[in-house]
């Protein structure tokens, strides 16, 4: 063997110091050959067979080495025993275990070894010598023959991952919380599907609470919070999760630095909720602004993927969406525990005076008034809900009693009603087909927002950005307009079978009067009712501001009647109207 050059103490003159580095991309839990364990005993039993002391143990797990931007902790690790001096000799199972990255990185790496004396050792490839020219030549080889091995797996992955993604399968990361990953054939590919875990039934029934409380108003805060209360652990202290590395991680950014269970977070919540899986529906990562998001991942029609079993159905995921995507629109109740009225928490009535949600409160007589939520620069806006609540029914149920269906005008509106009462119900499980379509189709509108937003915001700029920018964006209109088309042909489907009740149109003297139909409704089928006739209702200021008298209810609130929108709209309801 050649003398070494590196600097040693008295006490290691007759000592070679041996360093051992093993690697695994992927961490596997059996005892193949690959496996780090596998490989540190091949390299401790060769330093043993030449008399050298294994002085450092270094190893990496889950790192590649052929990803030129992974960051592998053992080898910078090995590289700084290096350059201290102590160590004589490397020793690896092989030379693609230090590099896949080609002949040039790994004659770099063992250029480094040589500035400090050290040798590169190889148990499987014994004929590797670096201290000769004979041995550099075949380092070199091998180096560039173990990249071309790596540069083919790589190529055979990514087109095994395109197909799995055409198809919507999971290719990598792990399962979201309240989910599993199963082996089921899809076509001619065996591929990782989603479905609840029924491994941890408990989990499953968090995101299906966390589902009913989103829905309710509940914010991601308090939903977190909440869950907190109740010691309900956190996604992070899941077994699979709370690694001790992943867990010394979460310590050091810990500002006190202390030990502690990891807790439910807003952005926990949301990230869940927003997940397609939890929907049945596969999913993509795709850029908004600084961050990354889970969007739905559709085939080049732009039809959604759904090769998964979801926690909750499709078209419920998608309307919660749409939901929380209109924060404005809804009446976030924390803990959802308010009781529902008639007028307020569903972002019906607005303040006339800034045109915010009027929200429910009680005065210090206990009596129940709506306010405006928002009462900056007005000096608030409120109005006793029994009053307007009866004032409003009245007003719809008069209305509905003196329309003339031989009146053109009255006719349209009754027409309007028809055809919304119509979509309501549920001939022969159309109306369910349409509720799914007509969520498709208000997500797909949304997408197509958000990605003109992020076009106009300047983040697709260069060539293939745009590119991949009008490629979604084709396939995002293809779908819409398959949606339009399906709504159509189900909305004559439905308005074929259904009329409205003909005891609307004879409401009574007291239309509101015990046993009458709005008496029996509970506020949820009034809302309904309502809703049919109106777009909403606004309220405005309790008294003159010059004569400071009090103004009187029916000149305080005004009513938003519903028009149709279009002469075919007109036509589908004239038919259903046509029945009576």
């Amino acid at each position: 063997m050649a003398p070494f050059v590196s600097p040693v103490g008295a006490e290691h003159l007759d000592t070679v110091r041996a360093a051992v580095y093993a690697r695994q991309s992927k961490a596997r839990p059996d005892s193949s050959e690959a496996s780090p364990e596998a490989q540190v005993a091949a390299g401790d039993a060769l330093a043993a067979a030449r008399g050298w002391e294994v002085v450092h143990t270094f190893k990496d797990v889950g790192r590649s080495g052929w990803d030129p931007h992974a960051v592998r902790p053992a080898f910078e690790d090995l590289m700084s025993a290096v350059r201290a001096g102590e160590v004589d000799v490397v020793v690896v199972n092989e030379l693609s275990r230090l590099t896949r990255q080609g002949a040039h990185d790994a004659l770099e790496i063992d250029n480094e070894f040589k500035k400090y004396g050290v040798r590169f050792v190889s148990v499987l490839e014994p004929f590797l010598d670096t201290s000769n020219a004979i041995g550099v030549a075949i380092f070199g080889l091998l180096a560039a023959l173990a990249k071309q091995d790596s540069d083919i797996r790589a190529e055979r992955l990514r087109g095994a991952k395109d197909e799995i993604r055409a198809v919507g399968g999971r290719h990598s990361s792990s399962a979201p919380y309240g989910m599993r990953a199963v082996r089921e054939k899809i076509g001619k590919l065996v591929v990782s599907v989603l479905e609840p875990d029924e491994d941890n039934p408990d989990h499953v029934a968090i995101v299906e609470r966390m589902v009913e409380m989103s829905f309710a108003g509940v914010s991601d805060n308090r939903i977190a919070t909440t869950l907190d209360s109740e010691d309900v652990p956190a996604p992070g202290e899941a077994e699979r999760r709370a690694t001790e590395r992943r867990m010394q991680s979460i310590k050091k950014r810990r500002v006190s630095g202390e030990d502690g269970p990891i807790l439910w977070r807003a952005q926990t919540v949301r990230w869940i909720l927003s997940h397609p899986a939890v929907g049945g529906f596969a999913s993509e990562r795709v850029k908004r602004g600084k961050a990354h998001v889970n969007v739905i991942a559709r085939n080049e029609a732009g039809v959604p993927l759904t090769p998964h079993r979801g926690v909750v159905a499709g078209t419920r995921w998608l309307e919660l969406q749409e939901q929380r995507s209109r924060r404005n629109k809804t009446n976030r109740q924390p803990g959802g525990e308010a009781t529902p009225t008639l007028l307020s928490g569903w972002r019906f009535t607005t303040c006339g005076i800034c045109t915010g949600s009027m929200g429910q409160t009680k005065n210090n007589g206990g009596q129940d008034y709506y306010m405006c939520a928002n009462p900056k620069g007005h000096g608030g806006l409120s109005i006793k809900r029994k009053d307007a609540d009866d004032y409003v029914a009245r007003r719809v149920w008069a209305r509905l009693a003196a329309a003339d269906a031989d009146d053109h005008e009255d006719r349209q509106w009754l027409a309007e009603a028809a055809l919304r009462f119509a979509l309501r119900r549920d001939p022969s499980g159309v109306q369910e087909e349409r509720r799914e379509t007509a969520a498709h189709l208000e997500h797909v509108q949304n997408s197509i927002a958000e990605l003109q937003a992020d076009r106009k915001a300047g983040l697709y700029r260069g060539r293939d950005e745009l590119v991949m920018w009008r490629a979604t964006m084709t396939q995002y209109r293809t779908f819409e307009d398959q949606c339009t088309s399906k709504l159509d042909e189900l909305d004559e489907k439905t308005t074929a079978a259904i009329q409205v009740p003909s005891e609307w149109f004879e409401p009574g003297e007291d239309p509101l009067a015990s046993g009458s139909p709005w008496a029996v409704w509970d506020v949820f089928k009034r809302r309904e009712f309502l809703d049919l006739f109106l777009v909403g209702v606004s309220v405005g200021p309790g008294r003159n501001p010059e004569t400071r008298k009090y103004i009187a209810v029916e000149d305080r609130v005004t009513l938003h009647w519903r028009s149709l929108a279009t002469s075919e709209d007109i036509e589908n309801g004239e038919e259903a109207l046509s029945a009576l």
